[in-house]
């Protein structure tokens, strides 16, 4: 059974879904430089600070992650209303499967990490901030070529953007669970220090952008950093 903060959180998905897509459609329309997929793919991800409200893993997956996960499959394909629409042209533009295998990341995350709400988060954090950022700053300012055609500054935006937001989704889940905020309770608690745990999750996501092909990207990050918070406790 659905509660009212469940239709609130979604009203609230939604919402930051339609804001992001317009972000990056009005940018396209602009020619803008930077890449508007990335835009998009940062924009989403700010889902972490609302899917705490959610009472059910099922009523993310049934009217969040699924249905976005379809859009965008069929936004893959050819030849339908979706693929030749504004936001089939954005998916064209990279990696085909690249916002596709987002949302399922997503979803697996609820499905795998229901009772580590914390390591989920910090996976999808690598993948939306650290990812995101660290294609957006090595592309423009990337001038020193690291691995695997990555360059270091895009490299250390991973580390410094995954590091930073973990910090402070760990500061507000903790003091939402120690407040009980809409029922939410969480272990933020890890077998080394909060801030340690953090610095561990950039330097996981760090490594595995870096040797992953980018078509992958978006289940290997998530999935790697959440796998190395739960062996630390979280």
């Amino acid at each position: 059974m659905m509660l009212v903060q469940d239709y609130i959180g979604l009203i609230l998905v939604y919402g930051l879904i339609a804001i992001s897509l317009a972000i990056g459609l009005y940018l396209d329309r602009r020619g803008s430089a930077l890449d508007v997929r990335k835009i998009i793919h940062i924009g989403v991800g700010n889902f972490i600070f609302i899917w705490w409200m959610f009472t059910e893993g099922w009523v993310m997956l049934t009217f969040f992650t699924i249905p976005f996960a379809i859009l965008l499959f069929i936004a893959m394909l050819k030849d339908n209303i979706i693929s030749e629409s504004d936001l089939g042209r954005i998916n064209k533009k990279g990696h085909k499967t690249g916002l596709f295998l987002y949302a399922v990341s997503i979803s697996l995350m609820i499905l795998l990490f229901s009772d580590h709400w914390v390591a989920a988060t910090f996976g999808i954090v690598a993948m939306t901030y650290g990812d995101g950022f660290g294609c957006v700053i090595g592309k423009r300012f990337g001038k020193h070529p690291g691995f695997n055609g990555k360059t270091l500054e895009g490299s250390l935006a991973v580390f410094i953007f995954t590091t930073v937001v973990c910090m402070v989704v760990l500061a507000l889940y903790s003091f939402l669970s120690s407040e009980m905020v809409l029922g939410f309770s969480a272990d933020c608690t890890a077998i080394v220090p909060g801030f340690v745990a953090c610095i561990i999750a950039g330097l996981v996501a760090t490594i595995v952008e870096a040797v992953c092909h980018g078509a992958y990207d978006n289940i290997a990050i998530p999935m790697s950093v959440a796998l190395v918070m739960v062996l630390l406790g979280l």
